[in-house]
């Protein structure tokens, strides 16, 4: 970098977490090791959310196919300070009135204020982002510009403290079994949550009551599924991602099983995204009974993950880690998909999940294909 020894930009209080409404403020250092003329520093601050994916298109065996791309953004504020020159970038100026710096350090303060409106919480995806950056930009004559980037992360805080998320959420649903000519008793479920919204380190308390008015054996179970949506050019892609399961003791022919409180421990999650047009983050439990050799019984459940818990102050950001960012286990979970209908779907990938909790840790769960296949 030549006589440019240190080019950063450093934030007051080293914070790196910041809310609506707050003002981003610290200062960019450069520690020269001689004289400098520059045009202008700058420093900007953007917020954006972005979506990207590709599909491939077959054209006939004559003509071959081709990769579609599919590209969205949606910018959210984009503020500029000059901090040193005119900021006028012109090749013009005279070299006189351009600004001289001595060797050294030194250092050159900015502020932001951030909107007073919504704004999405940072987010890592498959295949979208919520980013949010300051950027600083050295303008030299006769030189190309040297630029610095500095992230930081967004929250918006979701209280799980007010009606609706308090409020409980719960179903049932019922069907009959059927085998080629033969007709089985029913089997039935209901059950409820004792919440709409969690916070991560919570626990979901589901009470249910599984009947079983057939011939067969099946398997109470709960998963907790993030999908995650992404759009651009009229279309959609989702993902969805198992993080949280349990099962019960299995149901023989004619047993009625009940769960009373049953808790399953919500693990670190970024908080649901629905104030983003273009990519959204939601999360929903759902409460089947396996059973093997036909479709599986389903009831889905909508939950919210959010920020501020009962009662108490929000959560440190290690608790929210952006979604792509793995925590390793001894085993996989079960993807959505493979919940839904026993096998993987290629219309539906299936991301790797930021955070899990199994209660069955020596046998792996069935996925959500698996799942929905039987039912």
């Amino acid at each position: 970098m030549g006589r440019l020894k240190l080019f950063e930009i450093a934030l007051d209080g080293d914070k790196a977490v910041y809310e609506p409404t707050e003002v981003v403020s610290g200062h960019v250092v450069l520690e020269l090791r001689g004289e400098m003329r520059l045009r202008s520093l700058k420093v900007d601050i953007r917020g954006l959310a972005k979506v990207h994916w590709t599909e491939s298109r077959g054209m006939g065996t004559e003509t071959g196919s081709y990769t579609q791309h599919f590209t969205d953004e949606l910018e959210y504020f984009h503020m500029e300070e000059t901090l040193l020159g005119n900021g006028t970038d012109s090749e013009s100026e005279a070299e006189d009135d351009q600004p001289l710096l001595t060797a050294g350090r030194h250092q050159f303060s900015f502020s932001f204020q951030l909107p007073d409106e919504r704004l999405p919480t940072s987010f890592e995806g498959k295949h979208g982002n919520v980013r949010y950056w300051l950027k600083a930009e050295i303008d030299r004559p006769w030189t190309l510009p040297s630029k610095v980037k500095r992230d930081f992360t967004i929250i918006d805080h979701i209280d799980i403290n007010d009606t609706y998320h308090l409020t409980p959420t719960g179903g049932s649903r019922e069907k009959t079994l059927c085998c080629w000519l033969c007709t089985s008793g029913p089997v039935s479920l209901s059950a409820r949550t004792d919440r709409r919204g969690y916070c991560p380190g919570e626990s979901i308390a589901i009470s249910a009551e599984f009947e079983n008015h057939s011939s067969r054996r099946m398997i109470p179970k709960a998963a907790l599924y993030q999908t995650q949506c992404y759009r651009a050019g009229g279309k959609t892609r989702t993902v969805r991602e198992n993080v949280a399961h349990m099962k019960g003791e299995a149901l023989s022919a004619g047993d009625t099983v009940q769960w009373e409180n049953r808790l399953l421990p919500v693990p670190a999650l970024t908080p649901s995204i629905i104030s983003c047009s273009i990519i959204t983050v939601e999360y929903s439990l759902m409460v089947f009974l396996d059973i093997p050799g036909g479709m599986n019984l389903i009831l889905h459940l909508p939950i919210v993950i959010g920020t501020v818990p009962l009662s108490r102050q929000p959560y440190p950001i290690h608790m929210f880690p952006m979604a792509g960012i793995s925590t390793p286990f001894a085993d996989a979970p079960p993807s959505y998909d493979e919940c839904m209908a026993g096998l993987p779907s290629p219309d539906i990938p299936v991301a790797a999940p930021p955070g899990r909790v199994t209660l069955n840790p020596g046998e792996p769960p069935p996925n959500y294909s698996q799942v929905e296949a039987a039912s």
